[in-house]
């Protein structure tokens, strides 16, 4: 049976803040969960299930799990929660629990600007409407956004400290490539060699594998999402990866930057000098803004204004974003007030979140992109992750 250790601490976390938000109910609706997850189900529950099945957290600390017979014993072996079992219909073991706690409020997995707290499906939905038919429950559903945030952001001990290692492995293999980085290699051949560590080290990929690690060679690199290419390091390129690993279902993401001196160069030239340092002093800017109570956009205003007032354009993304089990794991986001954000840059920064702090400039010897994990302290925040310091030279 896998631990059960994280679940345990995220179950508590959850059951404190049903009672700061004043959250009579969460309900947590899946079915099939291997093939259509939610992404906030595994926080509380450590195995999969196949038929329909309502796992409930009440303010009053009660923990219940409706599930199917066969399913039953997963749960029962757990020991996370209460088990009523059903043969032939989710419903009348749902509506019975219900009608016994009676909650004025349930929190169900739907949020329109947050994705991980956004895995109840309309399918699923519609199956619990029916469910509860008859019954006061439907009226009383309301969002679990504020509460999957909440419980996402704030890291526990156990999470904590998956996610230094993915950190540590990552670095190890950052190690790796400054070994392997020349003249006459290619972005592609890079990757693969990163894929093959990866593979030796079994950790999975922290966003697409195909992707992961972004690897820009020189100015006519790809710049964004895409994969590798067959782009050569030349004199004069500065090369940007982007890596990040997934370690016990947690994810690091982190950015490192070299440049390739030319014929007598001892240094980088002053353009990459002078981006390195306008992309730190951006990212410094950020770091002084971090701290509890303050506004997700407050952090990257200040980026932003530092990084164009050096004289560089705008980046086209946020500053920053929460990490977890995910690299985008959802809750507040260090971004600007723009419409594809929806209300994450409003949210307000807590205590025990990491982000990213990440942005880059673009030279005429190739991009410049910083990336290194943070978290916030009751008093401000400190590095989750070593920073790059300096450009470090092929």
């Amino acid at each position: 049976m896998p631990e059960t250790m994280l679940q345990q601490e995220k179950i508590a976390q959850a059951l404190r803040i049903l009672n700061e938000l004043q959250l009579d109910c969460w309900l947590i609706f899946v079915r099939e969960t291997d093939e259509q997850p939610d992404p906030a189900y595994k926080l509380v529950v450590n195995h999969d299930v196949t038929w329909p099945a309502a796992f409930l957290l009440t303010r009053g600390g009660r923990r219940i799990a409706v599930v199917a017979r066969y399913d039953d014993d997963l749960v029962r072996q757990s020991g996370l929660y209460e088990v009523v079992s059903y043969t032939d219909d989710v419903a009348p073991a749902l509506k019975e629990v219900l009608r016994g706690l009676d909650p004025t409020s349930i929190a169900l997995n739907y949020a329109v600007g947050d994705v991980a707290a956004d895995g109840l499906t309309h399918g699923m939905y519609l199956q619990l409407v029916k469910a509860l038919e008859h019954t006061p429950y439907p009226q009383r559903f309301i969002s679990s956004g504020p509460l999957v945030s909440r419980l996402r952001s704030r890291k526990t001990p156990s999470e904590l400290e998956r996610m230094r290692r993915a950190i540590q492995e990552t670095e190890e293999i950052y190690a790796l490539i400054n070994t392997y980085l020349r003249t006459g290699v290619s972005e592609r051949e890079l990757s693969a060699l990163v894929h093959r560590e990866m593979a030796t080290r079994h950790l999975g990929a922290a966003w697409s594998y195909a992707g992961c690690p972004g690897v820009k060679f020189g100015p006519h690199t790809l710049i964004g999402h895409g994969e590798p290419s067959e782009i050569v390091l030349e004199p004069g390129f500065t090369a940007s990866f982007d890596l990040g690993v997934r370690y016990q279902d947690y994810c690091s993401d982190l950015q490192r930057l070299w440049y390739v001196r030319r014929q007598d160069e001892l240094e980088p030239p002053e353009a990459v000098r002078k981006g390195f340092e306008a992309a730190r002093g951006a990212i410094a800017a950020a770091k002084a803004a971090l701290r509890p109570g303050v506004q997700g956009w407050q952090v990257d205003e200040a980026s932003r204004n530092f990084l164009v007032a050096a004289g560089y354009p705008e980046y086209k993304h946020a500053v920053g974003h929460s990490v977890g089990r995910h690299a985008h794991d959802g809750g507040p986001l260090l971004g600007p007030r723009w419409a594809r954000y929806g209300e994450t840059p409003y949210h307000i920064i807590e205590e025990g979140v990491v982000f990213t702090l990440e942005l880059g400039v673009m030279t005429e010897h190739g991009y410049i992109g910083l990336e290194d994990e943070i978290i916030v302290t009751a008093n401000g925040n400190e590095w989750f992750s070593q920073p790059q310091e300096k450009v470090y030279l092929v």
